[in-house]
């Protein structure tokens, strides 16, 4: 049975697709064999109707030969025009290569000589650019309100006279009695960027995160960098040389020698003087910060004779910061009879 038309499938195969579509039911004859002595030779094929055009081949011909010439022309053309741009990159090679030369042998001649073109060409740069003092004067550069800057300008409390960032360490510090007890206090660094933001929030006389800090270093970090950073010191050594000469004669009449030190000041550095000598002196009497009068002399000699840091030659440093570290550890144990 047929798989779609559900009709019987004739075994007889149709002679012709007209059989096939009509159903007819006649089948294909086979061709009966050949004898055995029939011939096989092929029957002569007629050329009489086979007609060869020799002129129109002729004609294609030509027209081939003409395109395959016109190709070897354009072919020979970019030959010729390659061999130009190969000698011409080729010129340009060698004088390159010339140049590279020239500079090699110069370059090696200049590194003899220890000259750094990049430090020569900083050097130039540096040198046309105008310096801090001249863009200060302008007004281009100006000073911060609190940090970096001279005592005058520094914003001050009322009662007493002393610049406020002082005030405020000081406060926080004795006010948080786990503050005063931690271990090196003012001598372990702060972390630098929150000392860094609270820097930014003083400048803008804003000391609401002071007030809230977790820890101790970073308030003595603003403290020793605002003393640090001040352009005219709380005490120069020009004028502690002037009254205290060597630590020879400091062993002589030396709460004296330091009350006229004191007394040559003005009043707002008498008063901050004053204040942190007092705030110095409470700290070296407590046994659990581990800081005695000695470390914290050594420490503030060089913040509040800040001069010592930036003027003096490193041999005689140790020298003449004696003088300042003394005078700043007689000033913590002698305080009464000093200040009051």
């Amino acid at each position: 049975m047929d798989s779609y038309l559900g009709l019987a499938q004739s075994k007889v195969k149709p002679r012709s697709l007209v059989d096939g579509l009509t159903n007819r039911t006649a089948t294909i004859k086979k061709r009966p064999p050949r004898p055995t002595g029939y011939p096989t030779t092929s029957r002569p094929i007629s050329t009489s109707s086979i007609v060869i055009d020799s002129a129109a081949q002729f004609r294609y011909l030509q027209e081939e030969h003409r395109s395959l010439l016109e190709r070897h022309k354009k072919l020979e053309d970019s030959y010729t025009a390659l061999q130009n741009e190969y000698a011409k990159v080729k010129s340009d090679n060698e004088r390159l290569q010339g140049a590279y030369e020239e500079l090699q042998e110069s370059y090696n001649s200049v590194t003899a000589k220890n000259f750094n073109a990049g430090k020569f060409l900083v050097y130039l740069k540096l040198k046309r650019r105008t310096d801090k003092e001249t863009l200060e004067k302008r007004n281009i550069i100006k000073n911060e309100a609190c940090f970096n800057t001279y005592l005058q300008d520094v914003v001050m409390l009322d009662h007493p006279r002393i610049p406020r960032v002082i005030h405020e360490c000081i406060t926080v510090l004795e006010a948080n009695d786990r503050f005063m007890r931690s271990p090196g206090l003012y001598r372990v660094s702060g972390d630098h960027n929150t000392i860094q933001n609270l820097r930014y929030d003083i400048n803008a006389n804003n000391y609401k995160r002071l007030r809230k800090l977790k820890g101790p270093h970073e308030v003595c970090g603003i403290l020793k960098l605002f003393l640090r950073e001040l352009k005219d010191p709380l005490i120069s050594l020009d004028t502690c040389s002037k009254y205290l000469p060597d630590v020879i004669q400091m062993k002589t009449n030396t709460r004296f020698r330091i009350k006229q030190l004191i007394s040559s000041l003005d009043d707002v550095r008498q008063n901050t003087l004053k204040v942190l000598m007092k705030h110095l002196r409470t700290v070296a009497a407590i046994t659990e910060n581990e800081v005695d009068s000695f470390s914290l002399g050594l420490l503030f000699s060089s913040l509040i004779f800040n001069e010592t840091l930036a003027d003096v030659c490193p041999v005689k440093f140790q020298k003449l910061t004696a003088v300042p570290r003394e005078c700043i550890i007689a000033m913590m144990e002698d305080y009464d009879a000093i200040f009051e």
